[in-house]
């Protein structure tokens, strides 16, 4: 899938799993005070979810984190390829082991602006490490929808994709594509719709 439709199913996606299991705090909708602590949890939180929703691109060049890392990323495609070690479940232990890094970072970044509450949450939850697997997650998933399916455990180079028939899916950028994205967030849209507001 193209960056934009990760991007987009991601945030998507983070927002049911924290409307379900409220990992961020709770919901800010009908709240009438909104703390700043909670407002910053849920900035990180969904920060995060589309920092993860990119990163297993990270392998491939002309992505969005490609471009902007420019020769790490085309190292990591000349020694592993595309949509390999970043689209397996070695990739998500890397991709974990990444998030803790960088949840230390955020918390000492809001500890040194005095924000102690919500870094003690977010190191308390691990929001960073959550948040980050959940978008990794979701573009392992979504890339499964592809022809070219997910190699999820490389360095075994058999790819796994849903429907198992390579020839039912479709293949990065064309046409169905964005038609899935959009079916996608509409039921996402339609259940939060009655879940908030017809009860």
């Amino acid at each position: 899938m193209l960056g934009k439709s990760h991007l987009l199913i991601g945030l998507t996606g983070g927002l049911v799993v924290d409307s379900l299991f409220h990992i961020s705090g709770p919901p800010l909708m009908g709240a009438s005070n909104i703390p700043l602590e909670l407002l910053v949890k849920k900035i990180v939180f969904y920060f995060f979810v589309g920092f993860g929703a990119l990163l297993p691109d990270i392998d491939n060049a002309h992505s969005s984190y490609g471009r902007k890392l420019g020769w790490v990323s085309r190292e990591i495609q000349h020694v592993a390829g595309h949509r390999t070690l970043f689209h397996s479940l070695l990739g998500l232990v890397l991709g974990s082991a990444l998030a803790v890094g960088l949840q230390q970072l955020v918390m000492y970044l809001l500890g040194q602006r005095g924000l102690i509450v919500p870094a003690q949450f977010i190191g308390a939850s691990n929001l960073v490490l959550i948040a980050v697997l959940i978008g990794c997650i979701l573009h392992i998933a979504a890339d499964g929808l592809t022809e070219g399916g997910v190699p999820l455990f490389w360095p075994s180079h058999k790819r796994y994709g849903f429907p198992p028939n390579p020839h039912w899916r479709f293949r990065t950028g064309d046409w169905p594509e964005p038609i899935i994205v959009f079916i996608f967030m509409f039921l996402v849209g339609l259940g939060i719709y009655y879940a908030v507001f017809t009860i």
